[in-house]
């Protein structure tokens, strides 16, 4: 087992151990965590961009706060669909029609999804991540492949729990703008 496998495998025990209770206050100060800070990109957010996060699974902090205060802006919201090695987005609202992917995590059907490109603000789940900005995912490198190209804002999500002194990052990680968790919001500069 690599080192990569076995911190996957340690971090999501972590996140996994938290309570509905522990992950519903660490959703809610995640919030507040975005809203509160100046350089948090919710700060400069406008009435035409295209935001995609992604529904809560396997333990992950739920954006679910940061959702609904996009609707209350009537700022678009598109969640990750699997294309194939990429993820493309599909408009999020209240009215969604629902499918499965092979994973049995749920996916609005959108019959015209975005691209990548297209999204000028990206919340992206962590398995874990690094002081110095590094990101672990959950291995399949969706995330990685769709965002190569770096045309969009990236900010990863995580629990606190998640954080660790260093992770051994590959040539193909896609680097970060920030990384926000429920106690603080770390701008990576490595951009």
């Amino acid at each position: 087992m690599t080192l990569r496998s076995t911190l996957r495998s340690q971090l999501r025990q972590n996140r996994n151990a938290l309570t509905q209770t522990q992950q519903e206050s660490a959703a809610l100060n995640l919030f507040e965590q975005l809203k509160q800070n100046l350089d948090s990109p919710l700060t400069q957010l406008k009435a035409n961009d295209k935001v995609a996060l992604y529904l809560a699974n396997d333990g992950e902090i739920s954006p679910h706060h940061i959702c609904n205060w996009l609707w209350q802006k009537n700022i678009d919201t598109y969640l990750p669909c699997i294309n194939g090695e990429t993820l493309v987005f599909a408009h999020y609202h209240d009215k969604c029609e629902w499918q499965k992917n092979q994973f049995n995590i749920a996916e609005p059907i959108d019959k015209k999804p975005l691209t990548g490109t297209e999204m000028q603000l990206v919340f992206m789940p962590l398995v874990g991540f690094d002081v110095l900005g590094g990101r672990l995912g959950m291995g399949g490198g969706y995330y990685d492949k769709t965002f190569a190209s770096r045309k969009s804002h990236l900010v990863g999500l995580a629990h606190e729990c998640q954080k660790v002194e260093s992770l051994p990052i590959e040539s193909w990680d896609v680097p970060l703008d920030a990384i926000a968790t429920d106690s603080l919001y770390l701008k990576t500069n490595k951009i």
